[in-house]
C-alpha cells in the first residue's frame, strides 16, 4: 500500500519475480481491478481514446466512492472472487489497497501481509508525470492510508530497481523463508 506514484507496482511486479527466481508461483490481483474494467469502458463508450494502462485517477476516485456508497464490500467482495480462483499454494499479491475501514480489515482476515512503500511527495509527482495519467488525485488528502496497520516499510525514494530488488530478497527471507 502507499500513495499513486510511490512504486506500489514496481515493487509488486519485481516481488513477483523474486517469487519465480525462489520456486514459487504468484499472482497480482487488484482490489481497484473493477475501477480500472470501468474506467476504460467509459473512455471506449464515449469514443475517447486512452491508453488501457493510463489511468484518470479522479474517475476512478469519483468510481470508488459511488460504489462503496452504494454497496462498502463491493471492490473487497469482487477481489474475494478472484482470489478464491487461485491456485492453492501461490501467493497472492495486491498493490493497490486504499480503503482503511472495509478492505484493509478484511484483507488482514484473510491472512495478507502489509507492505507500505513511501516515498517523498516530490518523487512521486515526477513518477507520476512521467507516466502522462489523465489526472492526478492527491493520495495525501485523500485517503487515510497511516490508519492502515502495515507489517513492513519500504523507502522507495531512489531510482533504478536495484533496491527494490534487494527489498525483495530480504522480504523473502525474512517472511517467506525462500
Amino acid at each position: 500500500m502507499g500513495e499513486t506514484g510511490s512504486g506500489k507496482s514496481t515493487t509488486a511486479a519485481v516481488l513477483t519475480e523474486s517469487l519465480a527466481a525462489a520456486g514459487h508461483r504468484s499472482q497480482v490481483i487488484g482490489l481497484a481491478a473493477l475501477l480500472h474494467d470501468l474506467q476504460n469502458r467509459l473512455y471506449h463508450e464515449i469514443a475517447e481514446p486512452k491508453p488501457s494502462d493510463q489511468q484518470d485517477q479522479q474517475l476512478m476516485l469519483d468510481l470508488a466512492r459511488h460504489i462503496r456508497r452504494i454497496r462498502p464490500t463491493a471492490l473487497v467482495e469482487r477481489f474475494e472472487q478472484s482470489l478464491a480462483a487461485v491456485p492453492a499454494g501461490t501467493v497472492v499479491i495486491n498493490a493497490d489497497l486504499r480503503d482503511h475501514v472495509v478492505d484493509a480489515p478484511r484483507l488482514r482476515e484473510l491472512g495478507f501481509y502489509f507492505i507500505r512503500v513511501r516515498c517523498d511527495r516530490s518523487v512521486r509527482h515526477q513518477r507520476l508525470r512521467a507516466r502522462n495519467d489523465l489526472s492526478i488525485v492527491d493520495d495525501e488528502q485523500v485517503f487515510q492510508l497511516d490508519n492502515i496497520g502495515w507489517d513492513v516499510e519500504f523507502d522507495n525514494n531512489r531510482d533504478g530497481i536495484e533496491h527494490v530488488r534487494e527489498f525483495c530478497a530480504e522480504l523473502l527471507t525474512g517472511v517467506l523463508c525462500c
